[in-house]
């Protein structure tokens, strides 16, 4: 029976080592999940915390931003503002000058009106002629025109309305030259560049080619109502916001480079054409 005995004292030994090893390893789990537990825990304080601070920043960036943004964009709103204000008023500071070339549209179309061999010649040989285009002229100063406003304007036209007028203004200006010469006895001199002008009307009106081929210097005062009212279209395409595209600004350019070869032809004559400007 001792050996019943033995076996049951070893068996109840080998069962409590069994349940010292079970509670040993169940504290050691739960200790470990605990620490595990309260470590994740940490964690994701940690990263609530620092999610919480990213996106105070990102709020307080989002707002510098929006604060960078707001004051560029109403600076740009400013300038803009400005600037259209300021080609309203380049709008009407053309228009003054060329309201005033009237006066030498008046002349131009005196010109018209003659033969130019025949007054070229009547002038070199006969004062009393010369004398009665004095009398004419007596009224009319070019000198008094004021093309200050114009020039002022200049940066804020389109380079086409600048065109359109300088074209206008370069063969209004022609028909002084050719008044001043009669008045001096001179129009038979060879003063005036007449390829200068007749290049820049076909420029500035392409589709009258023919018409100026056939009728010359004598037809070109009956083109300037259709260069006003070109002016005319263009300023209000100006007014309302229509952007020159590449081919008008090159025709522009062009035709700004023959109107300033035609101011140079009359500087040159040594007549009275420095107000112009150019």
């Amino acid at each position: 029976m001792e050996w019943v005995a033995s076996i049951l004292t070893t068996a109840a030994f080998a069962l409590v080592l069994w349940l010292a090893r079970n509670l040993i390893e169940t504290r050691l789990t739960k200790s470990v999940q605990h620490e595990f537990d309260s470590k994740l825990e940490q964690l994701r304080t940690e990263f609530r915390r620092k999610e919480e601070l990213f996106k105070a920043d990102l709020r307080a960036k989002e707002a510098e931003i929006a604060t960078l943004r707001g004051g560029a964009l109403s600076a740009m709103a400013s300038r803009q503002i400005a600037l259209d204000k300021r080609r309203l008023e380049a709008v009407d500071q053309l228009w003054i000058t060329f309201t005033a070339l009237q006066s030498i549209k008046m002349i131009s179309q005196l010109m018209a009106s003659f033969d130019w061999g025949k007054i070229s010649t009547l002038s070199a040989q006969n004062e009393k002629f010369r004398e009665t285009f004095t009398i004419m002229g007596s009224s009319f100063d070019e000198k008094k025109i004021d093309f200050s406003g114009a020039n002022k304007a200049r940066p804020f036209l389109s380079p086409s309305a600048w065109a359109i007028y300088s074209a206008y203004q370069s063969i209004a200006m022609q028909a002084v030259a050719k008044f001043r010469l009669v008045e001096l006895g001179l129009a038979n001199k060879d003063f005036l560049n007449k390829d200068s002008i007749k290049n820049l009307v076909k420029a500035a009106l392409p589709h009258q080619e023919a018409y100026i081929e056939e009728f010359g210097d004598a037809g070109y005062h009956y083109l300037l109502d259709e260069l006003e009212s070109k002016l005319l279209s263009e300023l209000q395409k100006m007014l309302n916001g229509v952007e020159a595209d590449k081919e008008s600004i090159e025709k522009a350019a062009e035709i700004v480079k023959l109107s300033n070869a035609v101011t140079e032809s009359l500087r040159q004559s040594n007549l009275p054409t420095e107000n112009t400007g150019r």
